[in-house]
């Protein structure tokens, strides 16, 4: 049995995290077995700690970088000469080539670096950009394997080093198959039937965007005033978003749900679903929307190769807010699968993934 080591960061609901458990719940655990490495800073975020442990996984707490780097260097080493893994696996960003280089140094022979997004979101400055080249030195000089979610996630991490498309792979027939949550969901919430339904799944951070959401929503309601937002997410600044909605008087209209598990089911209650993103590599919830059958209205920096079915438009965000409100109320408001979109199902990821854990490094 191979020890694949997964520099994740946390272990939350987000995009990488969920693509990373779709992957170990289906791959061959006789062959391959998962750990994580999550920061302390993360401990609590505990989604998915139990089924990774029930699966037979391990998850090692160390030092956020961004506090003690130092200290992060010394657990992550002394970790790597104790457990013996066969396999590192970084799905960090920015300073992934930190991890490595410290997997390299001890002997791992197998070392993957997987791109997830198309920028770090970092600010822009001299020092910055030294280091950044610095962290991309060491990155494509100790990777063995190089992986992107998308095209343009691959090229903005390797900057022209070679690399491998894997698909984030998605239980299809969860997000197909027909649902009567949808009238039962909605009463739940408080929501009719014939009520016009907007969804957003994020973590409240700066990267999602959701501040410039908010904006587009209120425009909704001049037009179209049975509308609700559904925000699908927790994250630090949520406060300030309650903060907006309360100032703006759409508290009936808004709905922050928090973090949540029955994603397909609420994905089935919306009738649009909108992404105001800062960056993105190629978003999970895109993929979920788009299987599900919902008409999709994206910012312009979101990966277009998120775009696997017809119904899906991008808007810039630098286009007045009255486009966005056009794309996002003009039906149809459905979508059709397409050979495109089965290609991400999670069975063909697996095999992909398989093939390259299997790869003999030197």
């Amino acid at each position: 049995m191979k020890r694949v080591l997964h520099f994740q960061g946390r272990m939350g609901l987000g995009g990488a995290e969920s693509f990373m458990m779709n992957l170990y719940r289906r791959i061959d655990r006789d062959k391959f077995q998962f750990n994580f490495l999550i920061y302390d800073d993360f401990e609590k975020v505990q989604n998915y700690h139990d089924e990774i442990k029930q699966l037979g996984g391990q998850i090692f707490v160390v030092t956020n970088p961004k506090r003690n780097i130092i200290k992060y260097l010394i657990q992550v080493n002394r970790l790597l000469k104790k457990e013996k893994f066969d396999i590192a696996h970084n799905e960090v960003y920015f300073g992934g080539g930190i991890n490595l280089w410290l997997a390299k140094k001890n002997s791992i022979r197998q070392r993957i670096a997987h791109s997830h997004a198309t920028e770090d979101g970092k600010t822009q400055n001299f020092l910055m950009n030294i280091l950044r080249r610095f962290l991309s030195y060491l990155l494509l000089s100790n990777a063995t394997d190089f992986l992107a979610v998308s095209q343009e996630a691959g090229e903005s991490l390797f900057k022209g080093h070679p690399f491998e498309i894997i698909h984030n792979g998605i239980d299809l027939n969860l997000y197909r198959k027909k649902s009567s949550k949808r009238e039962e969901k909605r009463s739940a919430l408080g929501i009719s039937l014939d009520s016009f339904v907007i969804g957003n799944i994020g973590r409240l951070e700066r990267q999602k965007n959701q501040d410039y959401l908010l904006d587009i929503f209120s425009s909704v309601l001049k037009r179209h005033p049975d509308s609700y937002l559904l925000i699908i997410g927790e994250g630090s600044l949520r406060q300030e978003l309650e903060k907006k909605v309360h100032s703006m008087r759409i508290e009936n209209r808004v709905k922050l749900l928090g973090e949540r598990k029955d994603i397909p089911d609420l994905l089935k209650t919306m009738d649009v679903f909108v992404m105001t993103s800062l960056y993105e590599g190629l978003p999970m919830v895109g993929l979920e929307a788009q299987a599900t059958g919902l008409k999709l209205v994206l910012a312009d920096t979101i990966s277009k190769d998120t775009k696997v079915t017809k119904n899906v438009c991008f808007v810039s965000l630098e286009k007045n807010i009255e486009q966005w409100v056009d794309s996002i109320i003009e039906p149809p408001f459905k979508n059709e699968m397409t050979v495109e979109l089965q290609n991400y199902d999670v069975s063909y990821t697996t095999k992909q993934m398989e093939k390259i854990y299997n790869r003999k490094c030197e």
